[in-house]
């Protein structure tokens, strides 16, 4: 790694992300949009109108679907990690990826399906968020920086939206399989048609997976066990992460009317680790969530006049199955033996209805006015938990070795049943201020139920300094809603707070994008993020811990980027970030230095070759863990795809290509570090119809 690691930095200065040809391209093999067209693809995320990624008052990455398939990349979480500033941290508990941009928590990072949240009321992304299926997405919109003038809750350090295929954007049926390392199995199928007038699209993904069960030599039990003089511990043992998943999306659409719903689950699901890092392989997780979207858009529904409208509803259901084994059966702590262990029975459902209107006047010349409104209603309506170990019912600590009890209804369950309303109002104004001069002007107030108000402009500034060169100096200001778990939660550890203000930040960008030649594109982009009003959880006395607002933090940065379309066949990419930041609240899961490379080969007609490479630095460790740092790891994936035949398609991917023995940070609970999969690999088969 170390002989790779030169050449790497260098071909760092280099990257914009590749954007694949449609299937109406000409093109009979899969090499990438010319870089002329890749800079005229149009984006909406950065004002809910049309611009160019370059044009764009934000920080714009823009993936296409045709670009993930060329990657070989089967879920989303595979492509985020080449995205400058952006590092997909993977979770002991569940192998959860958690997205963080730009050295910040994953809770800074907004993630939205077809513009809506994904956030839930307790757990984020979800407890058991696994990603989504590539084979679902269309393109995924990112911005990197902040949002929160736009969309609300959580768009501080970053937005990403994955737009899904649906009804009018299905061009071809397509069915196909897919078999791979760990036991993992997939088979999908896409049709899109008309009906009765109608565009129609269905897309439905089903998958299993072993999981790479990774290795671990000890856990936090094994420390327990030397203080006792026990021997329970689970370890040296391999974490369970295998899973399953279902994924189906239906959209109809006529005129000015779409109908979005979908349906997603995961069940089956090993924890591997619970999340005080003691090895788990008796809880098998579920989780299900419906969505159903009612959207109106109209571009001429009067002079000037353009709107927009959206009606939606979420419902979201989590059950940890048997129970979370908290503990193995012997475990033994100061008050007394646990014959069964730590069991920790959890379910919940929520449910979401949102509105939203927004209208677009052009009728100021040089003007673009948006105005809009909305409302969300979120209720956890159903908490119930049933624990051996704790607070019982009464308030009081349960006995060790007691049975089971139960918490529900009570206030010591590890969530309240509450209700949340949010109002909000926003506007923005495009300001065509010259010929080569933009400014983009929004503001979003914020009305939350539980916790009060929040306000955040956004200025953005954009100079064609030459037909080359565009220019951004860019500002914003975001917030992060507490959850209901740091508002409301009452348990044998942890007091309420229900005056916690919302965490806030600020964010200066200034943004380069350079067109050195029809062939070659480079960009360099400085920030300065400041968070403020940081919420973590303050030690109050009596073992109790409570969630107070506490302390700054800054992150400085740089993103280098470039692609170089070395011919009609060869394309070059690749991204160099470094970052700096304060000790004190800095995330230590997180690399100081990132990089990654690609290459995409279409050397005979309908065939392309990808291999990328991501390089992740070094991680230092908090002072109270007097370990070395997490050591750098390079992991490259490499893809063969022929698709020279109009119905067959078939592919062949390496992941871990060296086998590299790479691990993540997950606390000091694992001493030898979560390890990453080892070398794996891939096969499958798409057939069009």
């Amino acid at each position: 790694m170390k002989k790779l690691l030169p050449p790497i930095v260098f071909l760092s200065l280099f990257h914009t992300p590749i954007a694949l040809a449609d299937h109406d391209s000409k093109l009979d093999h899969l090499i990438s949009l010319s870089l002329e067209d890749l800079v005229k693809l149009e984006t909406t995320i950065a004002t809910a109108s049309k611009h160019t990624t370059t044009q764009a008052p934000a920080v714009v990455t823009l993936i296409t679907a045709d670009d993930i398939k060329a990657t070989g990349a089967t879920n989303l979480v595979d492509v985020l990690e080449g995205v400058p500033g952006m590092h997909i941290r993977t979770s002991q508990f569940g192998y959860r990826p958690l997205v963080e941009f730009r050295g910040a928590r994953a809770t800074q990072t907004l993630l939205m399906i077809n513009g809506a949240s994904m956030k839930d009321l307790m757990w984020g992304f979800g407890i058991f968020w696994k990603g989504l299926p590539a084979s679902m997405i269309e393109r995924v919109e990112i911005i990197r920086g902040p949002g929160s003038a736009l969309f609300g809750a959580d768009a501080a350090a970053g937005v990403i939206n994955i737009i899904t295929k649906t009804a009018g954007t299905i061009k071809q049926s397509e069915a196909g399989i897919r078999l791979g390392s760990f036991n993992t199995q997939t088979a999908w199928v896409q049709h899109g048609d008309k009906w009765a007038g109608f565009d129609i699209g269905l897309t439905a993904e089903l998958s299993r997976t072993d999981g790479h069960k990774p290795l671990i030599k000890a856990d936090a039990q094994t420390a327990q066990d030397q203080a006792f003089s026990t021997n329970v511990s689970l370890a040296p043992g391999r974490a369970q992460y295998g899973w399953r998943n279902e994924d189906i999306r239906f959209s109809i659409a006529k005129n000015n009317w779409r109908l979005l719903s979908d349906y997603m689950r995961r069940s089956d699901l090993g924890i591997g680790l619970t999340g005080a890092g003691v090895l788990d392989d008796v809880t098998r997780g579920s989780d299900s969530r419906y969505n159903l979207g009612l959207f109106y858009h109209n571009d001429n529904i009067s002079k000037d006049w353009d709107m927009d409208a959206e009606l939606r509803y979420q419902h979201l259901n989590y059950s940890s199955g048997q129970g979370f084994q908290e503990r193995p059966p012997g475990y033994t702590d100061a008050s007394g033996l646990y014959p069964q262990g730590q069991i920790n029975h959890m379910k919940s459902a929520e449910r979401q209805i949102s509105f939203e209107t927004s209208g677009l006047y052009t009728g100021i010349e040089d003007h673009s006015l948006r105005m809009g409104i909305g409302f969300s209603w979120q209720d956890l309506y159903y908490v119930a938990q049933r624990v051996n170990s704790g607070t019982g019912p009464d308030g009081n600590p349960l006995p060790a070795g007691g049975p089971i009890v139960d918490l529900s209804d009570t206030g010591f369950a590890f969530a309240p049943e509450k209700m949340r309303r949010i109002h909000y109002v926003f506007a923005q104004d495009i300001w065509k201020l010259a010929d080569n001069w933009e400014l983009t002007a929004g503001v979003r107030h914020d009305r939350y139920s539980d916790f009060g108000s929040t306000l955040n402009p956004r200025l953005a500034l954009v100079w064609q300094t030459t037909s080359q060169l565009t220019s951004k100096l860019m500002y914003g200001r975001a917030f992060r809603d507490p959850s209901y778990q740091e508002l409301f939660a009452i348990t044998s550890r942890s007091l309420p707070n229900p005056n916690l203000d919302p965490e806030r930040s600020s964010t200066l960008d200034l943004s380069f994008s350079y067109a050195a030649s029809n062939t070659l594109q480079l960009n360099m982009n400085l920030y300065s993020f400041r968070q403020t009003d940081i919420i973590r959880a303050i030690d109050v006395g009596l073992a109790k811990n409570q969630f107070q607002n506490s302390g700054d933090h800054n992150i400085n940065g740089i993103e280098l980027e470039a692609r170089w379309q070395a011919s009609d066949d060869l394309n070059l990419s690749a991204n160099y970030t470094r970052r700096s930041q304060d000790n004190d609240f800095r995330i230590f899961q997180e690399p100081d230095q990132d990089a990654y490379i690609r290459a995409d080969w279409g050397f005979q007609a309908g065939w392309n070759w990808d291999l990328q490479a991501n390089w992740i630095g070094k991680r230092p460790r908090p002072s109270s863990d007097s370990r070395s740092p997490v050591d750098a790891y390079l992991l490259a994936d490499t893809t063969l795809r022929y698709a020279g035949s109009k119905r067959w398609e078939l592919a062949a991917s390496i992941r871990n290509l060296f086998d590299t023995d790479a691990r993540e940070y997950t606390g000091r609970s694992i001493p030898n570090d979560l390890p990453l999969p080892g070398r794996n690999y891939y096969v499958e088969m798409r057939y069009k119809f």
